[in-house]
């Protein structure tokens, strides 16, 4: 049985890829009718939390992309999938697959340095809205009706 712990461990570990889905990939690959390029599904390590995805989906991901020669590589989340269209197992293994782990990398960093940034900015929202309390109470405690 999985704790809520551990689900909270598990959703701010280092989003990663852990294998291509060999399963889902076109049924005539490999013959001669198979095609040369087509979608490859990826499983990630965990689900992508929505900022991950947004990033993911992101105009400096395609760029990237672009830049290392891969322009019409296109990638789509798919639940607990990442969907590599437009590219095949060769170019996966030639370099595309570690350049999505670098992605990757850099994606779940990101997001996770922006939960970080959050969470401070909230507790010191919550901190000054805490002492304008505290100052109101004692406002009012000094005010007397005799």
């Amino acid at each position: 049985m999985t704790t809520t712990q551990d689900f909270a461990v598990r959703a701010d570990s280092a989003l990663a890829l852990s294998g291509v889905l060999a399963s889902a990939l076109p049924h005539d690959l490999g013959t001669a009718q198979g095609p040369t390029r087509y979608t490859v599904p990826v499983v990630f390590s965990r689900r992508p939390q929505p900022r991950e995805i947004d990033l993911l989906h992101g105009p400096g991901t395609k760029q990237r992309l672009a830049e290392a020669g891969y322009s019409d590589v296109d990638l789509r989340v798919s639940d607990r999938r990442l969907l590599v269209s437009n590219t095949n197992l060769a170019d996966l293994k030639s370099g595309l697959a570690h350049l999505l782990g670098l992605l990757l990398r850099d994606i779940s960093a990101q997001a996770a340095q922006e939960r970080t940034e959050r969470a401070e900015e909230l507790e010191a929202l919550g901190l000054v809205e805490e002492q304008r309390l505290e100052a109101l109470r004692r406002a009012a405690a000094d005010i007397h009706f005799d």
